[in-house]
């Protein structure tokens, strides 16, 4: 289970940076801002529930 988050969520993250990347191109700076704030976001916790011990997936 651990594995299957782990991964879904790095292909979220990567998703996201590239529209973000494709939405600046095109002017939509909104939208660009807030889905590099949400990957930033993501990656910040998913690299605090992968290095966490505290935190168990079953």
């Amino acid at each position: 289970m651990k594995t299957i988050f782990t991964l879904t969520t790095i292909v979220l993250i990567v998703i996201a940076g590239l529209v973000s990347a494709v939405s600046f191109k095109f002017g939509n700076y909104d939208l660009s801002a807030l889905l590099t704030l949400t990957s930033f976001l993501s990656t910040v916790l998913w690299i605090y529930v992968v290095s966490s011990k505290k935190v168990v997936l079953r």
